[in-house]
């Protein structure tokens, strides 16, 4: 397998050099791209830090033991879960990362070993004027727009309807404050005037003693939430603009209504769980395990990191099995989620959005007009339209849009505000996210016996299906695609959410299994004759039971010109795109990633060993490519 890996990255970086010059992006888009994450400029982590995922019935005792022989000490942040267990750990002076993590994998009570890695906020914030919500109601008013250099202008015109009829919601729906919404970001302002009446409050804490664990829950006097970057009660204490992106979505969330300034946020009935952290692997975690312990009904996370994590993942899915859903932004690299793409800070697929989990709903971010996600600006200028697209996408990955641009909402009185002393207007997917968590979380208000699944079908099942959305402008085209819209299916329900249709909808199953991943993959008997398409079906997934003490050759033939990568995964893998460090590192453990061939062209092979019998997945990738491929496997 490694000598295939190595073979393969030398192949790419020739393959995806000559990528490059083809490459239509912006000049901020100007390094080589890659298709793997780890060599990513996009990754950052703590340094001396690891957060070790452990299997099923790993006993503290036996963590313990383990930590003791790498010599690292266990960090205040655990997860433990009816599947795995997770812990940070904070490694012995003079230890490399790397050997910390060879050690670590190489006992079988480990799942993985992984950085402590950063997450990025999925917000672009910039500064104008006035703002109007038009995102609540459009009815083509002029509002406010968000500028990047490219015109002086500071108001735009919308298509009638072009938003999530929150309006209409509002006077179909009961009063009440019974749903919490917990927001993961860099800080959450619980003294603003538009969110002091809307946040979640914890009331053994708040009448008992200060100073005093009253809940017995670990936290002292968590009134409103937790500072997991501070250790302390207050998820406010950054007072600056750049630390206002969890306020400005906790407002878009649930700013207060009729109480005669800012603005509304989209529920009346949700309640924000503050959750600050600094966007690291590690204090997410705990802070996820605080949101389900404390009662959240809802989890936004607006922020993004090109690296799977299985400790992520395992924290995500423990999350939906004690009944919370858990709302995504799709992310801001304008790339699509199913196919790996990394250049320069940009990157594509990007987590938590793309785990394959039936409680994570992912968001992509919509404009004005029913457009996927691209700044206001190039509508009223003569400015490129491919230069102003930001929103990420996925036919497979990402699940529905809202409207995520010229978007207003709360920020910290302290760092002012361009629509009036504490409010601002940003684009992102960020924006779009917490206006489909709020919408989840007045869907559970109306129906309290909803899970988390009852949540994520009702919200896809009542989706507006504009036609614009068929068309998708991007800045991350590559080989053979122009700087024109791409026609294509780009979410699985290839709408806009509708607040008031949610209310109503349906819970049948919004997500049926396809081929695109390995829960749906199709048994491969012979040799496969099959056409992907990008974007709309730019993976195929196959499973074949392999033997045991044999070699097996597999080889994929693609049209000319065109560019298809093959991958294999192994028996253990949970979904597609699961690459951890080891698989690009010498001797590195692999235990997702069988074997991989992804160069320019659309002709790959792989010769690899089975050591024991299993069921095996092969996947097909037409690479920003559509064609007809023959897939064949032998053995050797």
């Amino acid at each position: 397998m490694l000598a295939d890996l190595r073979t393969t990255r030398s192949l790419l970086a020739l393959a995806l050099a000559c990528a490059s010059v083809v490459m239509l992006a912006p000049p901020a888009l100007a390094a080589t791209p890659t298709k793997f994450p780890w060599e990513s400029p996009a990754v950052r982590a703590k340094p001396g830090r690891l957060v070790v995922t452990f299997g099923s019935g790993i006993s503290a005792a036996q963590r313990s033991r383990i930590h003791g022989e790498v010599g690292s000490r266990l960090a205040r942040s655990t997860f433990r879960s009816r599947a795995s267990s997770v812990d940070v750990v904070e490694l012995p002076t003079g230890l490399s990362t790397s050997a910390a993590i060879r050690a670590y994998e190489a006992d079988p009570a480990v799942v993985a070993a992984e950085l402590d890695r950063f997450a990025v906020p999925t917000a672009i914030p910039n500064d104008t004027h006035l703002r109007k919500q038009w995102d609540l109601r459009n009815v083509g008013q002029s509002h406010p727009m968000t500028e990047s250099g490219y015109v002086g202008q500071n108001n735009a015109r919308g298509r009638v309807d072009a938003d999530v009829d929150a309006d209409e919601a509002w006077d179909a729906s009961t009063p009440g404050d019974d749903v919490v919404v917990a927001v993961l970001d860099n800080s959450v302002d619980i003294d603003h005037p538009d969110l002091v009446n809307s946040m979640w409050v914890n009331p053994p804490e708040q009448i008992g003693s200060p100073g005093v664990d009253d809940d017995g829950n670990g936290y002292v006097d968590d009134v409103n939430g937790w500072d997991f970057r501070g250790n302390d009660p207050n998820p406010s204490p950054g007072k600056s603009l750049n630390a206002s992106h969890g306020t400005h979505v906790a407002g878009i969330i649930a700013a207060e209504p009729a109480n005669g300034i800012g603005i509304a946020g989209v529920c009346g009935a949700c309640r924000i769980m503050g959750l600050r952290f600094d966007l690291s692997l590690g204090q997410e975690i705990e802070a996820i395990e605080y949101a389900v312990a404390n009662g959240a009904d809802v989890i936004n996370m607006s922020f993004a990191s090109p690296i799977w994590s299985a400790g992520e993942r395992a924290a995500i899915q423990t999350a939906g099995q004690e009944e919370v859903l858990s709302v995504v932004a799709a992310g801001n690299a304008s790339m699509d989620n199913d196919v790996p793409f990394y250049i320069d800070s940009s990157f594509a697929p990007a987590f938590p959005a793309s785990y394959h989990l039936p409680t994570v709903l992912t968001v992509a971010a919509s404009t004005h007009k029913d457009a996927y996600g691209l700044q206001t600006e190039c509508d009223v200028s003569t400015a490129p339209r491919w230069r102003c697209a930001f929103t990420s996408w996925g036919r497979e990955s990402v699940d529905v849009a809202a409207p995520g641009v010229d978007i207003v909402s709360t920020v910290a009185p302290e760092a002012g505000g361009d629509v009036g002393v504490g409010y601002q207007v940003w684009d992102g997917t960020s924006m779009a996210a917490p206006l489909v968590a709020g919408i989840a979380g007045a869907v559970k208000h109306e129906h309290p016996t909803y899970g988390p699944v009852d949540l994520k079908n009702a919200v896809m099942n009542s989706v507006d299906h504009p036609a614009s959305l068929k068309l998708l402008t991007s800045r991350a085209h590559v080989t053979g695609v122009s700087k024109s819209p791409i026609a294509g299916k780009f979410t699985r329900t290839q709408g806009r959410v509708n607040a008031l249709g949610a209310l109503t909808a349906p819970i049948t199953n919004a997500t049926p299994l396809t081929d695109g991943n390995i829960n749906g993959a199709k048994p491969m008997t012979g040799t496969v004759r099959s056409t992907v398409g990008w974007p709309s079906d730019v993976n195929d997934v196959y499973r074949r039971r392999l033997v045991g003490g044999n070699r097996y050759r597999i080889t994929l033939n693609g049209p000319a010109g065109k560019d298809m990568d093959l991958y294999v995964w192994s028996p253990v893998a949970k979904e597609i795109h699961q690459f951890t460090s080891g698989c690009f590192r010498r001797n590195g453990p692999c235990p997702a990633l069988k074997a991989v061939s992804g160069g320019l062209d659309a002709d790959e092979r792989v010769t690899f060993g089975v050591p024991n019998t299993g069921t095996f997945f092969i996947q097909v990738q037409g690479w920003y490519s559509s064609g007809r491929y023959t897939l064949s496997i032998r053995r050797v």
